[in-house]
């Protein structure tokens, strides 16, 4: 199960930098600003795990003509041998 967020103000963020960013190794940590979490610590490894997840993928049937077209148009790297 994951653990739960810790929410700490910007101020105490920036006196126990070390701190917080030693707990965002182990959870993420929300910096809030005025009462409201601004954005949320995590480890590069999360941040990149969740990026990979932005990605869409698309079906063929949703592509116009002329994408098709395009896609149709193209021709494989000579050094490609296999294509």
């Amino acid at each position: 199960m994951a653990k739960s967020m810790e929410i700490v103000p910007s101020g105490e963020l920036q006196k126990q930098f070390g701190r917080y960013s030693d707990e965002a190794m182990i959870r993420p940590v929300g910096v809030s600003r005025n009462g409201r979490v601004r954005f949320v610590m995590v480890p590069v490894d999360e941040y990149r795990r969740l990026r990979r997840r932005e990605r869409v993928a698309g079906r063929v049937e949703d592509l116009d003509e002329d994408t098709l077209e395009a896609i149709r148009a193209v021709e494989p790297a000579p050094e490609c041998d296999d294509a």
